[in-house]
């Protein structure tokens, strides 16, 4: 739980998640932590509880659960993830709107076609069943995604990795806006 709590305050710190946006959750053997909706991801103290991966009814904790409950199940289920991170960042939502869904997000600096190689650009609504399955789908072959028009998901073998991978989905999305506007300026001044 305290890992948890460390990296929704960094994924705040980092400008990755307004406070009150975004969610995370780490894998315990058939439940998981995650946190709850509403809470803020600076603040998370109190607010973790603990839910089944593959519920045989509905739990009374999935009321308070982040209303992407069943995207982090789906991802669970279907990834080898054991942590995922939930964010909001900037660059990476303004981008996935230059997208279309089902398009990839190719980066353009070295780092990040290392870790990333390219981004899948998913649709669904916030919590959404739609949104579970192709978030879950994307992330059996990448490590992260951008939900057109909503946000990031990173997934991990621990709350550090996906938090590594949530903030270098932000990193390509800044350098691939910025090296495309430069681009855009740089050609209207050689006209």
């Amino acid at each position: 739980m305290q890992e948890l709590i460390k990296y929704g305050k960094k994924i705040v710190e980092a400008g990755l998640a307004h406070s009150h946006f975004g969610n995370v959750s780490k894998r315990v053997g058939d439940e998981m932590l995650i946190s709850t909706t509403g809470s803020m991801l600076d603040e998370l103290e109190g607010q973790i509880v603990s839910v089944p991966i593959d519920p045989t009814s509905p739990d009374e904790l999935d009321v308070i659960a982040s209303s992407e409950v069943n995207v982090h199940r789906a991802i669970y289920k279907d990834t080898s993830a054991l942590a995922i991170l939930h964010g909001h960042s900037k660059y990476a939502v303004v981008m996935s709107m230059l997208y279309k869904p089902g398009e990839q997000i190719v980066p353009e600096d070295s780092e990040s076609i290392y870790f990333l190689h390219e981004i899948p650009v998913v649709t669904g609504g916030i919590g959404s069943e739609e949104l579970a399955r192709n978030a879950a789908r994307a992330l059996r072959d990448h490590k992260g995604i951008v939900v057109h028009g909503h946000g990031t998901f990173a997934r991990g073998a621990t709350v550090d990795e996906a938090f590594v991978i949530l903030s270098s989905i932000e990193h390509a999305c800044m350098v691939k806006y910025l090296a495309d506007m430069a681009r855009m300026n740089r050609k209207i001044i050689n006209k």
